[in-house]
């Protein structure tokens, strides 16, 4: 019997606050899934997001994202009261318009964070989960601090963390740094309370964990000798993926690599207590660009010049493949975690070493249907039954606008239409306006197991819903449900 799934980030919720969040819609959401037959549903990264609200680049590999925090679970705890609850509505969107949210939830979590440090021994929280949170709430200080520049422009003693400096920050900006800690104790209670949720609901939680961290980011400054960095915190090699169909100068993501070889125990102890902490509140976690455990697109930067400006290259053209010791690294995370809570996120140029390490650990890869229709007849029914199967991802065009984009002369086109016809008997020809409920019907006609269709797709959603458009910047991750 099939496994259906839903993604859906927790932003894309509809609501009162501007941006969907951990409360009582996602309860509802998921009570929805269950009475429709789905068993899974699946997010994008919690982590705190950095640049360009992206999840994918955070600022953080541990701390949750602020703007998740519900305000009513915060209301109903006694943490703040209705006129606050008030003052934090947004009209009704179907976009998150993050730089409103920010300002209002902001200030309601400062008046949370205040009631629930008055009620909670806030030092235990910071004890327990110390290695993380102390340079996430010391790099917060620091940047609000000098007004958001990157970390490698602050003070000679500010470009690194030690216990020294979180006892210096603290006498200076206490209050602030205890409200951070308090806001992510609130929101790993709020997580907490959707889980068991999920779990009475035999709904199954699955995230994404980001390969890659931003280099605005807690980790890269207070670990920066674990990334190709130089002496001052310039990064000498960044991330991307190399030219293809889609994009001719190849994606320059700008992220620091690891190093993998200088530093391979500390970097895979990184991963490792990552992977452990998502673990606490996901079920299954989807590896983000499988394919750069494997080997990763490395794009040098130019050197710095008589300023001193770190530069950064212009496209990503010019990086080669390097190897990376991503098989070694998955023997340590099985014997902890076993195989089983990994999906990998293998799309891309797979080669037959990618294939390779996917199998030996058993881990399950994906097939995204609209990538499927280059071949003028798939063995859709054959497809492997261990492969997650989706119309398309968060970084896809949705179903209604992939087919509304068709070259009706094009192949890919033809040979869509002629599936739907030929193997499904389907009895009216494909438009924009089934185009959705057909990928989804040859989905669960796929020899594959597992089929997570994304909620746009479920709602016949067109362009206006789409969710991400890799290599751009800025404008994404805005879509929610009305």
């Amino acid at each position: 019997m099939k496994r259906k799934g839903v993604l859906l980030h927790f932003s894309s919720l509809p609501g009162d606050y501007g941006i969907g969040d951990l409360g009582p819609a996602a309860t509802s959401f998921a009570g929805f899934l269950a009475d429709q037959g789905y068993k899974i549903w699946q997010v994008l990264p919690l982590n705190h997001r950095g640049y360009g609200n992206s999840p994918y680049s955070p600022i953080s590999a541990f701390a949750l994202d602020p703007l998740l925090a519900s305000p009513e679970l915060l209301y109903r705890r006694g943490l703040i009261e209705a006129e606050d609850l008030e003052t934090a509505r947004l009209p009704g969107s179907d976009r998150v318009a993050f730089e409103q949210v920010l300002r209002r939830k902001g200030r309601l979590l400062e008046i949370a964070a205040a009631a629930y440090l008055k009620r909670h021994d806030i030092a235990a929280f910071i004890h327990d989960q110390a290695a993380w949170i102390k340079p996430y709430i010391a790099f917060l200080t620091l940047d609000r601090l000098y007004g958001d520049s990157h970390w490698s422009f602050w003070q000679p003693q500010h470009r690194s963390y030690s216990e020294t400096l979180w006892q210096e920050l603290l006498r200076g900006f206490e209050p602030f740094m205890m409200s951070q800690a308090a806001v992510q104790a609130i929101l790993r209670d709020q997580l907490t309370e959707l889980r068991q949720a999920l779990r009475q609901l035999n709904i199954e939680l699955w995230g994404d964990l980001p390969i890659y961290l931003a280099y605005h980011s807690a980790e890269v400054w207070a670990h920066p000798e674990l990334f190709q960095m130089d002496q001052a915190g310039r990064r000498l090699q960044v991330a991307g993926v190399p030219p293809d169909a889609f994009c001719e100068d190849g994606q320059l993501w700008g992220n620091p690599i690891y190093r993998w070889d200088e530093q391979r125990s500390e970097v895979f102890e990184l991963f490792e207590n990552r992977i452990s902490d998502a673990l606490g509140y996901l079920d299954r976690l989807r590896l983000d660009h499988f394919i750069g455990y494997v080997n990763y697109w490395s794009v040098p930067c130019p050197p710095a010049g008589q300023d001193n400006e770190p530069k950064m290259p212009d496209h990503a053209r010019d990086g080669a493949w390097i190897p990376a010791p991503g098989e070694q690294l998955f023997e340590r995370l099985t014997q902890r975690f076993t195989a089983y809570p990994f999906i990998a996120e293998d799309l891309g140029i797979l080669t037959e070493d990618v294939c390779r390490v996917r199998e030996r650990f058993g881990f399950p890869g994906m097939i995204v249907l609209q990538f499927c229709w280059q071949h003028p007849d798939p063995k859709v029914a054959e497809y492997p039954s261990d492969r997650i199967i989706y119309p398309g991802t968060h970084d896809n065009l949705t179903s209604r606008q992939w087919f509304e984009e068709l070259d009706p002369e094009a192949g890919e086109y033809r040979n869509f239409v002629s599936y739907a016809r030929n193997r499904l008997n389907w009895p009216e020809a494909p438009t924009a306006s089934n185009a959705a409920s057909l990928m989804m019907e040859i989905a669960l006609g796929s020899g594959c197991e597992t089929c997570i269709f994304p909620m746009q797709d479920l709602l016949g959603l067109g362009a206006n819903a789409r969710m991400n458009i890799p290599g751009t910047p800025l404008g994404n991750w805005e879509w929610r449900m009305k």
